[in-house]
């Protein structure tokens, strides 16, 4: 679930820096500017990137576990996290270094990626604009993905909580949701959503809380379990840890926010004991689900709750609720792209028209994708490798090596970036294979 305070960070790191100037009265935190000093302390970062990173993907970890197997699993939530916390970390090394070559350079996501082409190769300085067009787009495909996720889990909840007293096709529900959906997302100002959100993150916690107590309340068994899962089912897999863990958008904003900028990275800095944090969470949460549920694990494990017993109908329900409302917060980042990015600067009347047009729209299109493709898990998975997994490690990787491409001898050039390689290898197969399998295996 997204906290008001990550999203207003996020937006900073990926708008520029200049208020939004409209003669419309909307959207008060549009040209919020960044506080003057940083103020954030190290416990503060922690908090942060704990509560931007375990959100209710973590609900379709043990799916992931049953794909992968209990020992394939925890290996690749491992090696997922090692190498997105490896590219947090890069990604902030190269915003200070650019940021140091050019003052002038804005220290968002997009920024940073614009002035490492420009800093590069000249052959490669030209496709700058091109690079940070697709970083856009690659934010609004993870973006409306998202949406995708939340509509189908919400119709999917509250389909398994009033089962069998109002049993019908799934997408009934989505065209059901839809109405309060597109409600709450015509609220312009984040500032009002803030109470939703922190209610949201409560139903979350509450919600692990419940699930455990499920898994728990009969003796777990190995029985049956199989350590290692297909390799076909690997993309999959990458896609469901994906989608459940990587938050690259938070980090530059946290950087840029730090009292003490040292204390983000190192050993014992935020984002490597964060990863410590979460990763443990991540483990023991799809580990247990899957030894509890099996093959029968769902794209969220509150599907796979008993049928009928009330506390398991409230979770679903109140689940159902808290995700409702998150996403006009959600759509808050996409939405602004479109808008600062490509309307904003081209209209000059009907302004306020044109932003709910654009929601709506939004809104429309994540429908729409729901009621063609109604399958939790296929678009957790795909919207993991398309968002997530381009920009949690390919273009990282990218940028760093173009920040610091100048090495003084071939061999210095491989140890500077064979991890980078790697990272880039390994994610180039998961988005061509993760791709092709979900679209072959859904028709």
């Amino acid at each position: 679930m997204f906290l008001i305070t990550k999203i207003l960070s996020v937006i900073r790191s990926i708008r520029s820096t200049e208020p939004q100037k409209t003669n419309d009265d909307v959207e008060s935190t549009k040209g919020t500017e960044p506080p003057t000093s940083p103020r954030t302390t190290y416990l503060d970062g922690l908090v942060h990137m704990f509560r931007a990173t375990v959100g209710t993907g973590i609900l379709a970890l043990p799916v992931a576990f049953s794909q992968l197997g209990y020992v394939g699993g925890i290996i690749g939530v491992v090696f997922i996290l090692f190498i997105s916390n490896y590219c947090a970390v890069i990604l902030v090394d190269c915003q200070r270094e650019l940021t140091k070559r050019n003052k002038d350079m804005i220290p968002s996501y997009q920024g940073t990626v614009q002035a490492a082409f420009a800093s590069g190769p000249k052959a490669v300085r030209s496709l700058a604009p091109i690079f940070v067009t697709s970083t856009n787009i690659f934010i609004l495909l993870g973006q409306i993905g998202g949406l995708c996720v939340y509509i189908v889990f919400i119709a999917s909840n509250i389909k398994a909580a009033v089962y069998p007293h109002w049993d019908m096709d799934l997408r009934y529900f989505e065209l059901i949701i839809f109405i309060p959906i597109l409600a709450i997302n015509m609220v312009l100002n984040l500032k009002k959503l803030s109470m939703v959100s922190t209610f949201g993150n409560a139903i979350l916690l509450t919600s692990v809380a419940v699930v455990l107590y499920y898994i728990f309340r009969e003796p777990i068994s190995m029985e049956g379990k199989h350590a290692f899962g297909s390799i076909n089912d690997i993309p999959q897999f990458f896609g469901t840890v994906f989608f459940a863990s990587c938050c690259i958008t938070m980090v530059l904003p946290l950087q840029n926010e730090m009292k003490r900028e040292d204390q983000l990275v190192g050993n014992c800095g935020v984002l490597n004991v964060s990863a410590y944090l979460y990763g443990t969470l991540y483990v023991a949460f799809g580990l247990l689900g899957y030894l509890k549920y099996d093959d029968k694990s769902a794209g969220s494990i509150t599907l796979n709750l008993p049928p009928g017993e009330r506390l398991a109908q409230a979770v679903q329900l109140l689940l159902a609720l808290s995700v409702l409302t998150a996403t006009a917060i959600h759509n808050y980042i996409g939405v602004s792209i479109i808008w600062d990015d490509y309307v904003d600067k081209r209209l000059t009347k009907h302004r306020l028209l044109a932003q709910y047009l654009i929601r709506i729209s939004t809104l429309t299109i994540t429908l729409l994708v729901s009621l063609l493709v109604p399958n939790l898990e296929l678009l957790l998975s795909v919207t993991g490798v398309l968002g997530q997994c381009t920009l949690s490690t390919t273009i990282p990787c990218i940028v760093h090596m173009l920040t610091y491409y100048e090495q003084p001898s071939f061999w210095a050039y491989v140890r500077k970036f064979w991890i980078d390689a790697i990272a880039l290898i390994i994610t180039v197969i998961v988005l061509i294979f993760g791709l092709a399998s979900a679209l072959f295996n859904d028709a």
